[in-house]
């Protein structure tokens, strides 16, 4: 079949969604299918086949992604250039108005992707609590025009449900699929990762995050300082992303006497980021925006346990206990639990093999031949309905 993805960032913007898309992308291909990705321009973009660059208004917005325009007149040029079978959106604002007026003048289905949970991002930046309750209100009316709606967990399958009105049976869970790349690094590969970071012989314990104010870094910095006056040993922190706030992160950890500890390594392609999770002894994860967290299951693919704070989307894949570790937002518990988690040497083994298998279910191949089934059932029942409406109005 031919798809079109739609979104409001791509590669090369380090973020879930582009990851997800990406990996969605490759998967569908793998499996056949025509695929072509509509993305906004970025001025350090290498040229990629069947991804189409449409135009970008600002090229800094909020949170360090660029601002696209929808408007843009060779988006509907490209896709009139395409048999499009059924597109899939991953934004509902911006492009996402733009692919529910393509859906509905070339009568093709939309299905549409909730990666982000909009109304706590907006209250992160906005502090408006105005904002926060009409966003579940703006997904209404946007997700009427959706034939199907993709949830990463079930969790958000359930707030899709309740809070924005869908219908169950128009809800289907497709996570973030993981490369083969995860599962296959080698022992050597992790030990130099430790070396590098003269970390052979102390706990390793990393992030992998964009470094802005929805990814609730400041509280994993402050926890770090709690869990250095209990474990009173040396240990490494590696904090591997960027973003607008990568400095101010920086002098705090400074302020709170971590420069020793903590290492901000800046951006790290996503193909080198297997060894980093392999290597470690814990990955730390405060984050309460996200709907499923792609680093999370990287991470299990590693056997890294997660310890993270109790949130939607990461409480569904992470079982306390089991696969890792969940605590309140509250910087003395999370410090609490990982100290205790370093300290237990079996039990952290136990959640190693356990976080690894856990990983297995969400390989690349497995979640697009999903995806591509339930465009399979969207298109039928839109044909259907097709062939219905011309019976009647014969009749």
């Amino acid at each position: 079949m031919k798809i079109a993805l739609m979104t409001n960032n791509y590669k090369p913007f380090m973020g879930g969604v582009p990851i997800s898309i990406e990996r969605l992308k490759n998967g569908l291909e793998g499996l056949g299918h025509q695929v072509t990705v509509f993305a906004p321009t970025y001025e350090e973009q290498e040229e990629e086949e069947n991804v189409f660059r449409y135009a970008t208004c600002m090229k800094k917005f909020i949170g360090g992604v660029v601002l696209p325009n929808p408007f843009d007149r060779r988006i509907e040029e490209e896709f009139k250039n395409h048999d499009f079978d059924i597109i899939h959106v991953h934004h509902p604002m911006l492009i996402g108005r733009t692919a529910v007026y393509l859906s509905k003048k070339y009568h093709v289905p939309l299905t549409f992707t909730y990666h982000t949970r909009y109304e706590q991002y907006v209250e992160c930046y906005t502090k408006s609590r105005l904002i926060e309750k009409l966003t579940p209100l703006y997904l209404r009316a946007f997700l009427k025009h959706c034939s199907f709606v993709f949830a990463p967990t079930q969790g958000i399958k359930d707030y899709l449900a309740e809070t924005c009105k869908v219908y169950p049976e128009r809800i289907g869970i497709l996570p973030t699929g993981i490369e083969e790349a995860n599962f296959l690094v080698r022992e050597e590969e992790a030990f130099r990762i430790r070396e590098d970071y003269q970390a052979q012989d102390m706990p390793l314990l990393i992030t992998v995050s964009r470094m802005a104010q929805e990814k609730n870094v400041d509280f994993l910095l402050q926890s770090l300082a709690l869990f250095r006056e209990r474990w009173k040993k040396p240990f490494r922190m590696l904090m591997i992303g960027d973003g607008p706030d990568r400095e101010r992160y920086e002098q705090t950890a400074a302020r709170l006497g971590l420069s020793e500890e903590i290492c901000f390594t800046g951006k790290i392609p996503n193909r080198e980021i297997p060894p980093y999770f392999a290597a470690a002894d814990a990955f730390l994860f405060a984050s309460r925006t996200e709907t499923q967290g792609i680093v999370i299951l990287e991470a299990f693919a590693g056997k890294t346990p997660v310890i993270a704070v109790e949130a939607s989307g990461v409480k569904d894949i992470v079982k306390s206990g089991w696969n890792g570790i969940l605590t309140e937002e509250n910087t003395e518990q999370f410090a609490k639990e990982l100290c205790s988690f370093l300290k237990s040497a079996p039990a952290r083994k136990r959640m190693e093999e356990n976080a690894g298998q856990s990983a297995l279910a969400y390989r690349e191949e497995a979640v697009a031949l999903q995806a591509s089934r339930y465009y399979n059932s969207v298109i039928n029942e839109a044909e259907g309905k097709e062939k219905a409406w011309k019976v009647n109005t014969v009749f």
